[in-house]
C-alpha cells in the first residue's frame, strides 16, 4: 500500500536527484527509498503474523482496556505539541543534538515509557550517532548551539 505508493508513485515524481551526487547516502532518492521498502517489509511481516500466529484476543495485558481514554491525555496531548513547538525555538540556541535530546527525554517521561533507562540510552546514542554520521562522514552541517558546540 502506502510503501508502494512511496516507491512507484511519490520518489520519481517528487524528488529530484541530481547526477554529481559523491555518495549514495547523500542522495535524495536513497532514504526515502529505504523507508519505503522498511514500510513494505514490515507490512510483510504484519500480514504474516496475522495468519500464520493465532490471535489471543482473551489478553489480560495492562494495555487492554474498555477504549475508555487514559485520565490526562488530552493535557499529555498539549505537552506532546508544545515540545514540538519548543523544538523550533530552542534549536537555535541549543543546537539540534542537545536539543533533540532533551524532546526525546521529555516525550519519555510524558508518555510514561516502560522503559526510562533506555530511553535515556537512546535519547543520548541517536541523536549523537546521527551527528557524527551526518557531520563527520557525510559532510552536512548540522545545527550548532551557542553555548554548547560539538566538535
Amino acid at each position: 500500500g502506502f510503501g508502494a505508493f512511496i516507491l512507484l508513485v511519490a520518489i520519481p515524481y517528487a524528488v529530484t536527484s541530481p547526477s554529481n551526487v559523491q555518495k549514495i547516502v547523500l542522495a535524495p532518492t536513497f532514504w526515502p527509498t529505504i523507508i519505503g521498502w522498511i514500510i513494505i517489509g514490515l507490512g510483510a511481516i504484519l500480514m504474516a503474523m496475522r495468519f500464520f500466529v493465532p490471535a489471543d484476543w482473551s489478553s489480560n495485558d495492562a494495555d487492554a482496556g474498555d477504549g475508555t481514554p487514559l485520565p490526562g491525555g488530552w493535557l499529555r496531548l498539549a505537552a506532546a505539541g508544545a515540545l514540538m513547538v519548543a523544538l523550533v525555538y530552542v534549536t537555535p540556541i541549543l543546537g539540534l543534538v542537545w536539543t533533540v535530546m532533551l524532546c526525546f527525554v521529555a516525550l519519555s517521561l510524558l508518555v510514561k515509557s516502560s522503559r526510562p533507562v533506555v530511553s535515556l540510552i537512546v535519547a543520548i546514542a541517536l541523536p549523537l550517532a546521527l551527528y557524527v554520521f551526518f557531520h563527520h562522514a557525510a559532510g552536512v552541517a548540522v545545527p550548532q548551539g551557542e553555548f554548547i558546540r560539538l566538535p
